[in-house]
């Protein structure tokens, strides 16, 4: 019986128009590409080409022929794809959120539940994204700012996350006992990346800000400890590692203050109903990222 590969061949030869194109296509030799269509056509115990002594010509064979290699290779395409999505769906929770605190939260948890599954992260700013990802199987829970309010999903309010200023205590502002958007609105702010719409709030609150931002946690670590530019904590952050050497001051906008909800599919109800009640009793100092 003919194998998959030399529908494949036969496939690339048809639409490339020649064997020798077909040939760089698939990066096979000329001679092994001609071998592999005769022995189809000793499988299916017909020619499908007209031969001449400078090209091949696709015959009626060859045409229904392409018609059925084309198909099987398709739904083989939407098998391989299937059993993928499948496998997924039942071996890998992947979570997509709006910032990282409820993935450090929810991964950690996660893992000392199902400890035989897969986790996977994504920190996205758009909330319709992650509702639309939501909805196609690209991930399995997503975190939200917001309850989501839909007969067929189901929301588990998480967390609280409130924004400080960190600065050092010879810094102005380390006077005060809270600190607003408009008080840090010019200043030079150091800003870690990937931190999900928290970014786009500091763009939007403090648009005449310096934000310095920097990708390599490690490079940040390291200015926040050699200079005395203010950064931001939150209170997750702080619980995780409170820094004795710096100010942390609460910013008193309501922007500043976010409230997480977890949402997911009914069908998956048994399987995060547990985060309920676990996600209160967290202990933030075990959480390593």
């Amino acid at each position: 019986m003919f194998e998959l590969s030399q529908l494949l061949y036969f496939v690339t030869i048809v639409e490339q128009g020649t064997i020798s194109k077909a040939s760089e296509v698939l990066l096979i030799s000329q001679p092994a590409l001609t071998r592999s269509l005769k022995k189809l056509e000793e499988e299916l115990e017909v020619e499908l080409f007209n031969r001449t002594k400078n090209k091949i010509i696709l015959n009626e064979n060859g045409k229904l022929a392409y018609q059925h290699a084309k198909k099987i290779l398709e739904m083989t395409s939407v098998m391989k794809n299937e059993l993928i999505v499948l496998n997924k769906a039942t071996s890998t929770i992947t979570i997509g959120s709006l910032a990282p605190a409820p993935i450090w939260a929810l991964s950690y948890l996660l893992k000392g539940k199902y400890p035989e599954m897969k986790i996977e992260e994504d920190i996205e700013n758009e909330d319709s994204y992650l509702i639309d990802g939501l909805k196609n199987d690209q991930y399995t829970l997503i975190v939200l700012n917001y309850p989501y309010h839909n007969k067929d999903y189901q929301s588990i309010e998480l967390f609280e996350e409130d924004l400080y200023l960190s600065l050092p205590p010879a810094h102005p502002l380390a006077l005060f006992n809270q600190v607003s958007f408009n008080d840090l609105n010019g200043e030079s702010i150091l800003l870690l990346s990937k931190i999900g719409f928290w970014n786009e709030i500091c763009l939007t609150y403090i648009p005449d800000s310096h934000l310095l931002i920097q990708n390599d946690e490690t490079v940040f670590n390291e200015i926040v400890r050699s200079s005395a530019l203010p950064h931001f904590r939150t209170n997750i952050t702080l619980m995780r590692n409170d820094s004795n050497n710096r100010i942390n001051i609460p910013i008193s906008d309501e922007a500043a203050k976010i409230k997480y909800y977890a949402v997911f599919h009914n069908n998956k109800k048994k399987l995060f109903q547990f985060l309920k009640k676990d996600i209160k009793n967290i202990d933030w100092k075990k959480i390593k990222t």
